[in-house]
């Protein structure tokens, strides 16, 4: 018997674990205690994330259409990397290098997507490659690129559990990312307060002080509205804005039109509520804001990434420990693969 140092294949989190190895046959998995996220810990997803090794439709050799009908057949490793090779070739001298592509994952190690991306540019000697963040993250990775400098979460994961205002925005955490979720749940049992925006009432949401929900598609409305609240009743960090932000006076002038009445019949949220969370999150020197898909996967994704940038700056929630942004990302390693330039 022997233990094998991998990571688990489902959430964000990318909890590390040791496969245990009988002869040639994983049969089960032991947390690692080491690891900065699960520290020793896994959720149910994680205490099975070994059975799908041996699921009778994975692939053992590699398959070739046999025809034009769709058909496979398998093949050896050899005879594959040559008939792509070939293909490869073929298709690279008859149509240009810009008829190829590359699709990277986002659960591939950084070394892996490195070489994608060096095999894409100087290999094959185009630029389409791309991995599933795109799909997912893509208003994350530009409206914090834009806001901060960085697409990326601004404060450690680790760091949820000294927050003293938490707030959720699209992400059914305890689900998606269990361990997180974990994080979230510590800090409210050590005093902070819990606010969700969510359409659904989702088990985070019931563990909530104040519980939000908008109607789908309207979080740049009633987040627009949370800074006018905020900046009419001098709840910003003035200081912070003067010495930190650029545009300030710009942001100003947007926000006027999100009037309580227009913001309530788009939203479907009353003024008591939201002016109740901007007093929450603005009176906080440790408030965090943590947002999943639920946010990035619309049309204005961008826009209100941006938003909760904004909100950010506004109250001086960022650059500190157990403040800022995180957003929670659908597999382990969508940040690498991004910065690793897939």
């Amino acid at each position: 018997m022997r233990n094998v140092l991998t990571v688990c294949p489902y959430c964000g989190c990318g909890c590390g674990l040791y496969l245990k190895i009988d002869g040639n046959t994983a049969d089960g998995v032991v947390p690692s205690k080491e690891h900065p996220i699960s520290r020793g810990q896994l959720c149910v997803k994680g205490w099975n994330a070994h059975p799908f090794i041996y699921n009778s439709q994975r692939l053992h050799e590699p398959l070739v259409r046999a025809d034009r009908s769709g058909t496979y057949r398998e093949t050896s490793w050899n005879e594959a990397y040559n008939f792509v090779t070939k293909r490869f070739k073929e298709i690279k001298e008859k149509y240009g290098s810009s008829s190829l592509g590359i699709i990277g994952s986002a659960k591939c190690t950084n070394e892996e997507n490195f070489l994608l991306m060096k095999f894409a540019r100087s290999v094959l000697g185009t630029n389409n490659i791309d991995n599933c963040v795109r799909l997912c993250h893509a208003p994350t990775l530009r409206g914090l690129n834009d806001s901060f400098g960085l697409g990326a979460m601004t404060n450690s994961i680790n760091e949820v559990e000294n927050a003293e205002v938490i707030l959720v925005i699209g992400s059914n955490t305890t689900e998606e990312h269990p361990m997180v979720g974990n994080r979230i749940l510590k800090a409210v049992d050590h005093g902070a307060k819990l606010i969700v925006v969510d359409p659904r009432r989702t088990q985070i949401a019931s563990m909530s002080c104040l519980h939000l929900r908008p109607k789908p598609g309207t979080d740049l409305v009633w987040i627009n509205s949370l800074m006018r609240i905020i900046i009419e009743e001098n709840l910003a960090d003035s200081d912070f804005i003067s010495k930190r932000t650029e545009n300030f006076e710009v942001v100003k002038e947007i926000v006027k039109k999100f009037m309580p009445e227009y913001v309530e019949s788009m939203t479907g949220l009353g003024l008591s509520d939201l002016r109740r969370m901007a007093i929450m999150y603005s009176h906080s020197r440790a408030s965090m804001i943590i947002y999943g898909m639920g946010i990035t996967q619309h049309s204005n994704g961008t826009d209100t990434v941006q938003a909760l940038a904004n909100l950010a700056m506004l109250t001086g929630n960022i650059g500190r420990e157990s403040s800022g942004i995180i957003p929670l990302l659908g597999q382990s390693n969508m940040q690498g693969a991004c910065d690793m330039g897939v």
